[in-house]
């Protein structure tokens, strides 16, 4: 999933983004951005495993080393934004039939105690996270539709 430091991955974003034409290795980011190396590789190699940046690979002839020059693909952006849409909505799908086709049991005392009726028939209907809870049928029909709604909204988007 995509999911990294934001204001950093925002800065070495617009560094990508505004310097096209120049060779960018990973060091040379850092120093542009202020951000730590470390991070900066951590945030390429995120941007390239979700398709948003390329690097070429070039053997340092004095070192020996590899020296990774980095380019921004982010006209991906749109494909990688629709696949994430598109597993969300499959997800809340799967969600949304596991609540209609269940019936659930809640804890009258509050507590965070849920279950199917099969669980809940189990422990004769008490609450086994407090003392004294008795388990009710919890109306779930706003969660279902809830869920159906986003799941419209996601794939008509």
């Amino acid at each position: 999933m995509l999911d990294f430091g934001g204001k950093e991955a925002i800065v070495i974003s617009k560094i990508l983004l505004n310097t096209p034409n120049e060779d960018l290795t990973d060091e040379r980011i850092a120093e542009l951005s202020g951000v730590k190396l470390n991070i900066v590789r951590k945030i390429l190699y995120i941007l390239n495993e979700n398709k948003l940046t390329e690097f070429q690979r070039v053997r340092d002839k004095r070192s020996g080393w590899y020296i990774y020059y980095w380019t921004e693909t982010f006209g991906n952006l749109p494909n990688l934004l629709s696949e994430r849409k598109d597993a969300v909505a499959e997800k809340l799908d799967i969600r949304m039939k596991f609540e209609a086709e269940n019936f659930f049991f809640i804890c009258n005392n509050g507590c965070a105690g849920r279950f199917i009726f099969i669980d809940a028939m189990d422990l004769n209907f008490n609450c086994p996270n407090c003392d004294g809870g008795i388990l009710s049928e919890e109306r779930n029909k706003k969660k279902v539709s809830f869920l159906k709604d986003t799941i419209i909204k996601l794939r008509n988007e």
